[in-house]
């Protein structure tokens, strides 16, 4: 198996701080069938700022380390990019997700869609794939919900209340339709994150839309906490 979002890497973001939970980590992984990891420090001004080298020389170290300790996993680079005003200054110089192609990008839930979908296409243009990382816990791939209408006399005219939420299912279709990539938290799908976020987990999985899964682990009691099967 592919763990395609981690934060295995020690001391660059909210991941472990130290190099021997990395390696305890990747043992963990190893032992519940993980054979490579990508790793994808966060990146966000202001918070977690370790530049690209940076991010290559830890990869690189925990790889040297690993196979000191005989435990067989490939270690590769890439970041967890955020969508924010700083993110197209950061896409000049991008560390895609190892050899390939793919630019990992984290969507707030204050973002709005068409913000999201002009980015995404910046990111298309300049040759690389967006990787949507964990769709299911932002606001706007939110699984609709059943919508109740009450008619209430206000004024002489009818009010409507609904309980939907804010879903866009257009984004996804464009996102789709451009050849965006979409990573699903294995944690999702457990309640990690809570019942929204996993019947959003789900209903994206009915859907077919996601194309890559990842632990997105930030300790090992982080991948305890999951159950580690296939999706």
């Amino acid at each position: 198996m592919i763990d395609f979002h981690s934060h295995i890497l020690p001391g660059l973001d909210d991941g472990p701080a130290g190099i021997d939970e990395s390696i305890a980590m990747a043992a963990a992984l190893h032992d519940a069938g993980f054979k490579t990891i990508y790793c994808t420090p966060h990146l966000m001004k202001g918070c977690f700022e370790a530049d690209n080298q940076a991010v290559i020389l830890a990869a690189s170290t925990l790889q040297a380390r690993l196979h000191k300790e005989n435990i067989e996993m490939e270690i590769l680079p890439g970041r967890e990019y955020y969508l924010d005003e700083f993110l197209d200054g950061y896409l000049k110089d991008p560390l895609p997700l190892g050899k390939t192609q793919y630019i990992m990008i984290e969507i707030p839930n204050n973002a709005t869609a068409e913000y999201v979908k002009e980015t995404c296409f910046k990111v298309k243009r300049g040759g690389f794939i967006p990787m949507i990382a964990h769709p299911e816990r932002c606001r706007l791939f939110a699984a609709p919900q059943k919508s109740t209408t009450s008619r209430i006399l206000f004024f002489g005219a009818e009010r409507k209340n609904s309980d939907t939420n804010e879903q866009e299912p257009a984004l996804i279709d464009y996102l789709k339709e451009i050849g965006c990539a979409f990573q699903g938290n294995l944690g999702s799908f457990d309640n990690m994150y809570g019942p929204e976020v996993q019947q959003t987990a789900n209903y994206l999985k009915k859907q077919e839309v996601y194309t890559h899964f990842g632990t997105d682990a930030h300790s090992l009691r982080t991948i305890h906490r999951l159950s580690l099967h296939k999706t």
